[in-house]
C-alpha cells in the first residue's frame, strides 16, 4: 500500500499537471481548459510550502523554529497561523494531534528524508513519557508574531503539510470550479468532475497489493489516508513506522493498520486520520462521528469498518 489511495485516470480531461514536491508525486486534474499559468501557480505553493515547512531542510523556516527553542523568534505571517492552526486541532483531537514528537520520530529511526532511512537499523532506547512535549506549551504573540517553544521541543508538520499544501493549492485554482489535486493520496476534489458524476477515486487495500477496498465519488470534499503500513522500517527486532502516539511518544499500536478520512478540507482530513489510527476502531467511528466527517478503517484482521455515512460500498 503507497499511498492508501488510487485515482482513476478519467477520460477527456483537458488539463493535466504531474509534479514531485513534499516527497511525493502531485496530480492535477481540470475538467475544463485553464490556464497554464494556474497550474504553475498551484505546483509552485507545493514547493512554496516545503521550503518553509519541511523538517529536511536545514534552511527551511521550520528547521530555524526548531533550531531556536527555548528562545524567542519572529516568524512570517504563514508560520504563524500554520501554528494557530495546529493548536486548533491539537485541543479538537485532545492532543492526539501533536507536531511536537520530531524527537521521538528520530528516535525511532525517521531521522532523514524517508527514501533515506535505512530499512534495517541498530536497536537503540526509545523515549518515553517522560520525554513528552505538548504544543499548549509554545507561547505565541500574535501582535508582533513572536514564537518561543519550549527547549528542547522541536516540531514536525508531518501531520499536516500535504493537506495543508493541497488546499493552499485549491484554493488558487478555484476559478476552475472542477478540479481534483491529488498529492500522494492527499485529495481535494472540487466541482461534478468530468462527466458530472463527481470526481470517482479508491481506497487501496491495507493488507493485499492492488486490491480495492472500497470507490467513493467526490464533490467539493476532501479525502486522506494514514497507514502503519506506507512507512515503516525494522529497527532491532521490532517493526517502526511513523505515526508516533503522542501519549506514549513511540509508534502506535493498535488494531487499525489504515484510516481514510471524507471531511470538507484536505487539512482536516489529513489530521483526523491520524487520531482515528491511534484510537483503535471502536473509539475512532465515535470520534470522526463527533467530529461531523466519513470514515474507512482497516484493521489487523483484514476488516474493513465505516461510518455510517460513507458513501462507498466496501469489498
Amino acid at each position: 500500500m503507497s499511498s492508501g489511495l488510487r485515482l482513476p485516470s478519467p477520460p477527456g480531461l483537458l488539463a493535466h499537471r504531474q509534479f514531485f514536491a513534499m516527497n511525493t508525486t502531485v496530480r492535477v486534474f481540470a475538467a475544463e481548459q485553464v490556464p497554464v499559468d494556474l497550474l504553475e501557480r498551484a505546483e509552485s505553493v507545493f514547493h512554496r510550502i516545503e521550503r518553509t515547512f519541511s523538517r529536511f531542510r536545514p534552511d527551511s523556516e521550520l528547521s530555524r523554529l526548531n533550531a531556536a527553542s527555548g528562545n524567542e523568534v519572529a516568524v512570517s505571517p504563514e508560520m504563524f497561523r500554520l501554528l494557530q492552526l495546529c493548536l486548533a486541532y491539537h485541543d479538537r483531537t485532545n492532543g492526539l494531534f501533536e507536531p511536537a514528537i520530531l524527537p521521538n520520530l528520530e528516535a525511532c529511526g525517521y531521522d532523514r528524508s524517508f527514501e533515506l532511512v535505512p530499512q534495517h537499523q541498530h536497536a537503540s532506547v526509545m523515549p518515553g513519557p517522560e520525554a513528552r512535549r505538548s504544543l499548549r506549551d509554545v507561547k505565541m504573540d500574535s501582535i508582533d508574531l513572536l514564537v518561543r517553544t519550549p527547549r528542547a521541543m522541536r516540531l514536525d508538520f508531518g501531520g499536516i503539510g500535504k493537506g495543508y499544501a493541497v488546499d493552499e493549492a485549491a484554493q488558487l485554482l478555484r476559478p476552475a470550479e472542477d478540479f481534483l489535486i491529488d498529492a500522494g493520496g492527499d485529495i481535494s476534489a472540487s466541482g461534478d468532475g468530468p462527466d458530472g458524476d463527481g470526481w470517482t477515486v479508491s481506497i487501496a487495500d491495507a493488507l493485499v497489493e492492488g486490491r480495492e477496498r472500497s470507490i467513493i465519488d467526490l464533490r467539493n470534499q476532501a479525502l486522506a489516508t494514514s497507514a502503519t503500513t506506507r512507512r515503516s522500517w525494522i529497527r532491532g527486532a521490532v517493526t517502526h513506522h511513523h505515526i508516533i502516539d503522542p501519549r506514549t511518544g513511540r509508534p502506535a499500536h493498535t488494531d487499525v493498520l489504515a484510516a481514510s478520512v471524507i471531511a470538507q478540507s484536505a487539512t482536516e482530513a489529513d489530521v483526523y486520520a491520524k487520531p482515528a489510527l491511534l484510537l483503535g476502531a471502536e473509539k475512532a467511528l465515535t470520534f470522526l462521528a463527533s467530529l461531523g466527517v466519513e470514515g474507512l478503517l482497516q484493521t489487523h484482521n483484514g476488516r474493513a469498518i465505516t461510518t455510517t455515512g460513507w458513501p462507498g460500498g466496501v469489498a
